[in-house]
């Protein structure tokens, strides 16, 4: 049983009350009486089109999460804490759709493939030095006319932070109940067009649950380096390591008894990823501009079960390269430009999974594969007239995987290639609104799992690519003197043989899925020192066709699919430099199970959450105290419901929420 203390709500009024009582007698800032925005038409993404663009002329969806926000939440869960902010998230660590154990969503570092290809649903954000973000970019909708396969949920994009022009220095700690401490350090700024930045933090962690524990320590370096001739180099390399336990999933009996003891005993992931980047940028003409990127990213791990599929311990090792190269070239004839442009990818994974509790028994399967991805695409946009821009976009990629099976010492090949395209346009309706139409395609070339490596599912070599096609209708815009700023978006999204388990226990191309929904986001701001924020997503997730081991479960809902997710904020800023946000977080109803069934596994029912954070900054001083779950309600992060086999009797699958989790921070920066 855990005996863990448990605090109550006193503990985050205390907390509260360290607020500095100075700060009463102060006026309301300069700054919280501009109104937040959900995010500027003027805003530029780097995302949408590869290259830099107003938000206003991208025909997609797209959120960003500024380093406003990033700092308001001081997160270390991003998917529970910062993700969850934007509409369209999905319960299963992929954008719009919610499928677990596939990748739906491309993960970047600056516009870099950071995962070997084809791998890793992970909330892939704590793995890097969330530290070091600026800004995080979310596209959502099929996105593989630019980024290929794995982008049919959409792109997160984290956008890392630029040297400064004057000298900034920052140091900073963090207590938290359950033993959680945090603390780090960083310097940047700007001397003879040579720019840095550098940042080390680290992160320790008990756990309230027992086998929560986690410990995180990362570092990255930017430098950047004007060179003349309108030419810009920039290198940047990062350490991470990061261990964390896993309580695994608890039975229902066992949740309703002691939400917070562990059904594992050994399981745990260590990972150790370095990384490297580097790029140049340079203006060719007043109409013209290049720019070249080269990325490395290095990762080890080792786990024990439920992380590993099954495997008593396994060991893995991944690396991956990335070269992008882009070439823009604007015109004087109706503001059109192209954007061309080739992705090239190598990836290597070795696998070994072991016998028994240790790596020092027999291997039992023995995996090295090599992923290459060759891929050039071209953009077109442009205004036939003032109001109106017209984007084309297509990409082709050429896939090769090269499978070595070491215990049976054979060797598998297998090519992939397709060609995908989007379209879209926006209609400026006046200089504070807009709306845009878009088409886009994507695809998902089969998992090495599928192809090669699992256990459980025979595996199929001649299984074909996932496709979707996605229809999109959206508006944007601000109104009452841009006090109101909105964004909402309607999206069809039709995914056509999918890979499922079928009948005779072997991954067959027969499953057919249909995502549809309208996302909204709202950022009202009445009065200079109230403001309000509501995401809302609407999603009617269905199988259109879907037949597993003989069972058709053609028409049901997909499972982890809650028909609403509401989340709103309320920020008040009653004195200067004092901002107080609650945050409410809502969820419908979900299936856990495909069969949809009652009497199987039935709604899962998450009470609502509640978050209250405060952020005090005075001077170089910055101080915060945070409450999450401040109503300390007893909730389940995920849900899922397996039946009974000749193995083991029908159970649901149950992954423990956090309750209330209280800490508090200062900083200094000189």
């Amino acid at each position: 049983m855990n005996n863990k203390k448990r605090p109550t709500i006193l503990t985050l009024v205390t907390l509260a009350t360290l607020t500095p009582l100075s700060a009463l007698a102060e006026n309301v800032s300069e700054d919280s009486q501009k109104p937040e925005k959900v995010h500027s038409l003027d805003a530029v993404s780097v995302t949408a089109s590869r290259v830099a663009e107003k938000v206003r002329e991208t025909p997609v969806t797209i959120d960003i999460i500024d380093g406003k926000e990033l700092e308001i939440t001081k997160f270390t869960d991003s998917e529970q804490e910062l993700l969850r902010r934007i509409p369209g998230n999905s319960l299963t660590r992929n954008l719009r759709i919610p499928i677990g154990g596939k990748n739906y969503t491309v993960n970047l570092v600056d516009g870099m493939a950071v995962n070997n290809f084809g791998g890793g649903t992970n909330s892939f954000i704590d793995e890097s030095n969330t530290s070091d973000i600026e800004r995080v970019e979310v596209i959502k909708g099929p996105a593989s006319a630019l980024y290929g396969s794995h982008a049919l949920g959409g792109v997160i994009n984290i956008i890392t932070r630029k040297p400064p022009l004057t000298p900034e220095y920052k140091v900073w700690g963090e207590v938290g109940i359950h033993d959680r401490f945090r603390g780090g350090a960083s310097a940047a700024g700007t001397f003879d067009n040579f720019g840095y930045f550098l940042d080390t933090n680290f992160l320790e962690y008990k756990g309230w649950q027992d086998r929560t524990a986690k410990e995180r320590k990362a570092i990255s370096g930017k430098i950047e380096k004007d060179i003349g001739t309108n030419a810009l180099v920039t290198f940047r390399a990062e350490y991470l390591e990061k261990f964390q336990e896993n309580p695994g999933y608890l039975t229902q009996a066992q949740f309703d008894s002691d939400w917070g003891q562990s059904s594992e005993v050994e399981g745990y992931k260590d990972e150790r990823m370095l990384s490297a980047a580097a790029s140049y940028e340079r203006e060719l003409s007043d109409m013209s501009n290049m720019k070249v990127s080269y990325s490395i990213r290095s990762q080890n791990d080792e786990g024990h079960p439920t992380y590993r599929n099954g495997a008593d311990i396994a060991e893995n090792t991944f690396l991956n390269h990335n070269l992008v190269a882009t070439y823009q070239h604007d015109f004087d004839f109706r503001r059109s430009r192209i954007i061309a442009g080739a992705d090239l990818q190598h990836s290597n994974t070795d696998n070994k999974d072991y016998f028994g509790r240790t790596i020092h028994t027999g291997v039992e399967t023995s995996w090295e594969i090599s992923a290459q991805v060759t891929s050039p695409f071209v953009q077109f946009e442009i205004s036939p007239v003032e109001k109106l821009r017209v984007t084309v976009a297509t990409r082709y990629d050429n896939i090769n995987y090269d499978a070595d099976d070491r215990v049976t010492a054979k060797d598998k090949e297998l090519r992939f290639s397709n060609l995908t395209s989007k379209a879209g346009a926006t209609w400026e309706i006046d200089a504070d609104n807009s709306l845009w139409i878009g088409y886009g395609e994507g695809f998902v070339v089969p998992t090495s799992s599928q192809l090669f490596t699992s256990t459980s599912v025979t595996t199929n070599a001649d299984l074909n690519p996932e496709k979707a096609q996605n229809y999109e209708f959206g508006l944007r815009g601000r109104l009452f003197s841009k006090r109101l700023n909105y964004e909402v978006a309607l999206y069809h999204t039709t995914i056509e043989e999918m890979v499922v388990d079928g009948p005779a226990n072997i991954y067959v191309n027969a499953g057919k899925v249909r995502v549809k929904g309208v996302e909204s986001s709202i950022a009202l701001q009445p009065v200079d020192s109230l403001r309000f924020n509501l995401t809302h997503t609407y999603a009617r997730n269905q199988y259109i066709d879907f037949v597993d081991n003989g069972s058709d479960y053609s028409g049901n809902d997909l499972a982890q699919s809650p028909n609403h997710h509401i989340n709103a904020r309320v920020t008040w800023t009653p004195i200067n430099n004092l901002e107080a946000e609650l945050e409410w977080d809502h969820l419908s109803g979900y299936y856990t199970y495909i069969d949809n069934s009652a009497d199987t596994a039935g709604k899962e029912e998450r009470p609502d959450l509640v978050n209250l954070r405060l952020n005090y900054t005075k001077g170089p001083w910055s101080f915060w105290a945070h409450g999450l779950n401040i109503f300390d309600k007893k909730y389940a992060t995920y849900v899922s419901y397996s039946p009974a086999s000749r193995f083991s009797a029908a159970k649901r699958n149950i992954k423990s929420g956090t309750p209330l989790t209280v800490y508090t921070g200062l900083s200094y920066a000189f």
